[in-house]
């Protein structure tokens, strides 16, 4: 069944050996070059399958990814039921402080291991039975810049800013449990200061 379609993935709804899952297919790119266009997509397969891996390994709510299939540009992963962070956040789901502490405990804790998510924003995390889930690494990368980690911050707070404007003075929550993950963590909510005011002024 498909769930949805966006520009560079379809998500459908299936089984894996009795297991509730999730198929995420790499679409094709006609403007591309077939084996370009092949190659491309496989990496962006692999890196991304790496990437949740190396999240489970630190301990993160992640699906447990099921299926790695490069030849038919997919993978399959555990189906993650529950509503989204967002949803959670503007239905009162749970205590919005908490909530907003463990995005950036996640975030910093990412942040902290070398990945960069590239999607960061409460509708790419799931919360079931009193845990965080991190989804759809598609646009993440491996790197330490703090530049990377600031447009991360920056994706996440207009995320936030834009569909919890009733609970924007909670973002501090969110950079205190950020800070609390990631020893580092002032240097990267520095440059998020600097990208916001490089915005300002261009």
């Amino acid at each position: 069944m498909l769930l949805k379609r966006g520009a560079e993935a379809e998500l459908r709804r299936t089984e894996w050996h009795g297991h509730p899952s999730i198929e995420k297919v790499r679409l094709p790119k006609a403007y591309r070059h077939e084996t370009l266009d092949d190659e491309l997509r496989k990496s962006r397969i692999r890196t991304e399958a790496r990437l949740m891996t190396d999240a489970r390994k630190l301990g993160l709510g992640v699906p447990v990814l099921y299926d790695i299939d490069l030849a038919g540009h997919r993978l399959v992963m555990e189906f993650v039921d529950g509503p989204t962070a967002k949803e959670a956040l503007q239905k009162g789901l749970t205590e919005p402080r908490a909530l907003a502490r463990e995005i950036g405990r996640l975030a910093g804790t990412l942040h902290a291991h070398g990945i960069v998510h590239g999607d960061l924003t409460t509708s790419n995390m799931i919360w079931r039975d009193g845990r965080l889930y991190m989804i759809d690494f598609s646009m993440g990368e491996r790197t330490d810049s703090r530049e990377a980690q600031g447009v991360d911050l920056r994706l996440l707070k207009e995320a936030w800013t834009s569909a919890h404007f009733d609970l924007a003075d909670l973002f501090d929550e969110v950079l205190a449990g950020y800070r609390g993950a990631f020893a580092r963590g002032d240097e990267a909510i520095a440059k998020l200061g600097e990208i916001e005011a490089r915005g300002r002024y261009t």
